[in-house]
């Protein structure tokens, strides 16, 4: 009862809050009649209790306690020692409490208390993340280039021998997704190596003869919260503080919470390759890439439009999930010739990995199963060593092509 009491209080006062301050603002305004000011007195004292700031509590919605509360969680002391959780010894988080228990989402009815306590899990996982990948010889490079961490911009990471590497590999994300996070839910339930870009690096710093360099981009993190002075995702924003558990998200202001040049995913990865690449690395080094869900069509239209520029440097491309690009809408040409032969797509399938698909036709390129069907952000945990071989293979057969593959249906039907 104290928890719907309180609700009710909270949801009156919202919708009262502007009444109550004009006529504050009446009270207060001696240039006014001193009869309208009277009206205006007698008018808010009538006004139900409810209507005041007074009569809400920082009270804990699970157990409908009022002292000891968390107010960024809004739930007592007592209930949060119930939802801790730490990093065990085989890289998995696990709930302190239960050491079997994965991240538990749905730990309150209130849908919003779910949404925070996410967002503080993810915050902790982000920056354990971050302190890994930087200690993998890996730098954070803020874009604009030169832009200082207290202005907007959009943070990246690169390798340290990214200046003087003969190859270079580029990662362009779901345009969703935190940056050096592949999959959250693999980092839930598997490793934070596994879900993260850090298995990814690893791997292409011990198994690659030409020590390539690294660039992941951020396609994810383009709204710039100026509070925290920090880029976030429109999933994080929708996590921010509020100044009561009723009100709606922040308004996203188109100049203050954007950065110049990074306004979408489109702005992101036109950057990448217009600024980065030719300011930060060497101009003979070759390029592959992937592209992760919706940053797929999005790298292959930049190629596309630029391949004059791009022809000879870009040697390979790896895109993750089905229909994201249409051979109908290539245009004949040196770039559809490259896209068809050093081109593949993994799609979402329940085939074994690396299992040959049909789609050509549609995509423009090989299609390959990624070995699972469940998400299209679980492609790139379960693929990525299948791409990074598809990536050296290119490298090291000179002319090397991909050639039509005998296919399996997407359902698996021959």
């Amino acid at each position: 009862m104290q928890v719907i009491r309180d609700h009710t209080k909270r949801k009156v006062f919202e919708q009262y809050e502007t009444q109550r301050q004009a006529l504050r603002y009446i009270i207060r305004n001696t240039t006014l009649a001193p009869r309208a000011r009277a009206q205006a007195q007698l008018q808010l004292s009538q006004m139900h209790a409810y209507t005041r700031s007074t009569q809400i509590n920082n009270r804990c919605t699970e157990g409908g306690k009022s002292r000891g509360v968390f107010r960024h969680f809004r739930m007592a002391r007592l209930l949060i020692n119930t939802h801790r959780y730490a990093i065990n010894d085989r890289d998995q988080v696990r709930s302190i409490k239960n050491p079997e228990q994965e991240f538990n989402f749905f730990i309150s009815k209130n849908e919003r208390m779910n949404v925070v306590q996410r967002e503080a899990f993810n915050t902790c996982l982000r920056r354990n993340i971050q302190s890994r990948v930087l200690a993998s010889s890996m730098s954070l490079t803020n874009l604009p280039l030169g832009t200082p961490p207290t202005k907007p911009h959009i943070p990246i990471y690169t390798s340290t021998n990214i200046a003087t590497c003969n190859r270079l590999i580029v990662y362009l994300g779901e345009s969703w997704q935190d940056l050096g996070v592949f999959a959250w839910r693999t980092i839930g339930q598997e490793t934070i190596a596994a879900g993260s870009i850090l298995d990814f690096i690893h791997t292409i710093q011990s198994t690659s003869p030409d020590n390539p360099g690294i660039l992941i981009a951020n396609t994810g993190q383009l709204l710039w919260y100026r509070g925290g002075e920090r880029a976030v995702t429109q999933t994080t924003w929708t996590a921010l503080p509020r100044q009561w558990a009723v009100s709606p998200p922040m308004e996203i202001d188109a100049e203050k919470n954007r950065v110049p040049g990074h306004r979408d995913a489109n702005e992101h990865i036109a950057s990448i390759f217009n600024d980065v690449i030719p300011k930060m690395c060497k101009k003979d080094v070759v390029i592959d890439v992937i592209g992760m869900g919706d940053a797929g069509p999005i790298v292959a239209e930049y190629l596309q439009g630029n391949w004059g520029k791009w022809d000879g440097k870009v040697k390979a491309v790896a895109i993750g999930s089905g229909s994201i690009w249409s051979g109908e809408k290539m245009a004949e040409g040196k770039f559809k010739k490259f896209w068809e032969e050093r081109a593949r797509a993994y799609i979402q399938s329940g085939e074994p990995l690396e299992t040959p698909l049909s789609g050509r036709e549609d995509v423009g390129c090989n299609c390959y199963s990624a070995g699972q069907n469940e998400v299209v952000e679980r492609i790139m945990p379960m693929a990525y060593k299948s791409m990074l071989r598809f990536f050296q293979l290119v490298h090291d057969v000179p002319g090397y092509r991909e050639l039509p593959e005998m296919t399996t249906g997407v359902d698996g039907v021959v």
